[in-house]
This record gives C-alpha cells, structure tokens and sequence, in this order.
C-alpha cells in the first residue's frame, strides 16, 4: 500500500501544482485548504484530509517563513493517514512546517541552478532555437 499511496500523492502534485501554473495562472489551488482534502480523498480518509486542510492552512497563512506548502500539506496527510493511530494528525502537523521549510530551500537552490543557464538559453534565443 505504501508504494501506491506514494504514486496517489506524486500524482496530486503533479495534478495540482500543473494546474495551478501552467493552467489557470496562480488560483491558489496548492494551498493545504484544497491539497489536504483532495490527499486525504485519494488515500482513502476524506474526514482526516479536510481536519489537517484547515489546521495546515491556519498554520501556512501566517507567512513567517517561506515554505512550500504543497509538499508539506501532502506528506503529512499522507502521514498522518497511513500511520494513523494516536497522535499521527498531531505529528503530522508537527512535520509539515519542516517538510516545507526544507522543499523551499530545495526548490531555491534548483532556481539558481537555472539562473545559471541563463546565458545557453539566451544564446538559443538569439540563434532562433527553440528546440
């Protein structure tokens, strides 16, 4: 069950995050508010998904620190769900800020690494490559 539960959460990020950049242009649908639920939906658990959606979002809304919630809302439903038992929503939430902190500065170092390929992908403009 562990590697199917695995590919679900791949493809709900996949699914949500393709959505939200690339189709509807930024509508906030990676928030934990909509994430969690839908998670907590294809594991199985919808009840366990909306109660971590709205505690993640309350959690996520401050700002204080950048993260990435996307990822850290799906891993700790995911958590949580698969684990179940005592206290696995509770530690779930607990992982979600360090999941996030740790994604943001993952995909900021992945950032600089294309900024550095700024001047291939310019060269490739100027030569009318788009390939």
């Amino acid at each position: 069950m562990s590697i199917q539960a695995g590919f679900l959460c791949a493809l709900v990020y996949v699914l949500v995050y393709a959505i939200d950049y690339y189709f509807l242009s930024w509508q906030c649908l990676i928030r934990p508010i909509v994430v969690a639920p839908l998670t907590g939906l294809v594991l199985g658990d919808l009840g366990t998904g909306i109660v971590m959606g709205a505690s993640l979002e309350a959690i996520f809304m401050g700002g204080s620190i950048p993260s990435d919630c996307l990822s850290g809302a799906i891993i700790a439903v995911a958590y949580a769900i698969l684990v179940g038992g005592d206290g696995a929503v509770e530690t779930g939430l607990a992982l979600a800020m360090t999941i996030g902190t740790i994604m943001a500065s993952i995909n900021s170092m992945c950032m600089a690494a294309w900024g550095a390929l700024a001047a291939y992908w310019e060269r490739l403009a100027a030569e009318c490559k788009p390939k």
